[in-house]
C-alpha cells in the first residue's frame, strides 16, 4: 500500500471579486472564512478586488506559491464585467471539470433551480495549489462550501501530493 497523507489543516486564501463589496459588507468572504475555520483550516489571507483581470491575476500569482487552496467568489456571471473565469482558467496547469458539474447539480437541486445555468464555476490546479471559483450568490457559496469543496478538499490535496 502507498503511504497515506495524514489530514491536517490546509492554508487558504480568499478572494472576493466585486465592484461593490467592501470589508464591511462582504458576507460572502466571511461565509467562506467561517466554513474553512470550522473545519480546522487556516485562512492566511483575504482580499477584495474589482472585476479586473490584472488585480485578480496579481493575487492568484502571489497566493498559489504560498497556500494550499484559494477560493474566490464573484465575477463568474454572464455580464460583460464578469471576468473571473476568463482570467483564472488560462492559468490552470490541470483543470478539475467535475467541479463545474457538481456545482451545477447542487445549485439546481438545493439553491436556485433552473437559474443554476446562469451561474458559472471552475476549479483547477495552479502550481500544486487548488483554486476554486464560486459565484457571488450567497446560497451558492454555502452549497459550494458545504456540499462540494469542504467534503473533498483534503482528498484532492492528498492526490496532488502523490
Amino acid at each position: 500500500m502507498g503511504k497515506s497523507i495524514e489530514e491536517h489543516p490546509l492554508r487558504a486564501a480568499i478572494l472576493t471579486i466585486s465592484n461593490s463589496r467592501t470589508f464591511s459588507n462582504d458576507t460572502n468572504g466571511l461565509t467562506i472564512q467561517s466554513a474553512l475555520t470550522k473545519r480546522g483550516h487556516q485562512v492566511v489571507d483575504y482580499a477584495i478586488v474589482k472585476d479586473d483581470k490584472e488585480e485578480i491575476t496579481r493575487y492568484i500569482h502571489e497566493w498559489v506559491c504560498s497556500v494550499d487552496v484559494v477560493i474566490t467568489s464573484g465575477g463568474t456571471g454572464l455580464a460583460k464585467r464578469d471576468v473571473t473565469l476568463e482570467t483564472i482558467e488560462p492559468l490552470f496547469d490541470k483543470p478539475l471539470p467535475g467541479f463545474d458539474a457538481m456545482m451545477t447539480y447542487f445549485a439546481y437541486r438545493r439553491a436556485c433551480g433552473v437559474q443554476a445555468m446562469a451561474y458559472r464555476y471552475t476549479a483547477g490546479l495552479i502550481h500544486q495549489c487548488l483554486v476554486f471559483c464560486l459565484p457571488g450568490l450567497p446560497s451558492l457559496i454555502k452549497v459550494g462550501m458545504e456540499k462540494v469543496i469542504l467534503p473533498e478538499v483534503f482528498h484532492l490535496y492528498s492526490e496532488i501530493k502523490k
